[in-house]
């Protein structure tokens, strides 16, 4: 590899990594839909991971947080992060992190949606209910949320 290739990737994986934190293989499929090859770009990836500039738990904890102020539940927040390619143990590490109270972030959510009273209609109940899932609660935040302490 020329010093100029070598100097074009560490260009293209800064300004990447200048805007916000990416996942190791967020960054790989960003090079390679640039049309650079693999094996060019990865001992220079591998350098920027070595040296801490590139993290997967950074990227995690960073895309967590930003989804949990946005509402969204444990469930949608995991997925989320197996889409940027970040392991289970850095989703789990990255979601206790943040220190989330689940049940409150429920409630606020349907608060915020639906208002703060209970619904007793059952087919609006089952409108929130539906929603909360969507939103990626477990059924134990979602009943919380719906039906109160």
């Amino acid at each position: 590899m020329s010093e100029f290739d070598r100097k074009f990737i560490t260009d293209a994986i800064t300004r990447m990594l200048a805007r916000r934190e990416h996942s190791f293989s967020e960054i790989c499929r960003k090079l390679s839909q640039k049309g650079i090859e693999s094996e060019a770009f990865m001992p220079v990836l591998e350098a920027f991971r070595e040296a801490d500039i590139q993290s997967d738990e950074r990227f995690a904890e960073s895309r967590a947080r930003a989804l949990y102020m946005k509402g969204s539940g444990p469930r949608k927040i995991k997925l989320d992060l197996q889409q940027y390619g970040v392991d289970e143990i850095a989703a789990e590490r990255a979601l206790d992190e943040i220190e989330p109270d689940w049940f409150e972030k429920a409630k606020w959510v349907k608060d915020k949606k639906f208002g703060p009273f209970h619904e007793t209609d059952f087919k609006l109940l089952m409108k929130q209910k539906q929603f909360l899932q969507y939103r990626g609660f477990y059924s134990e935040h979602i009943e919380f949320a719906v039906e109160g302490e």
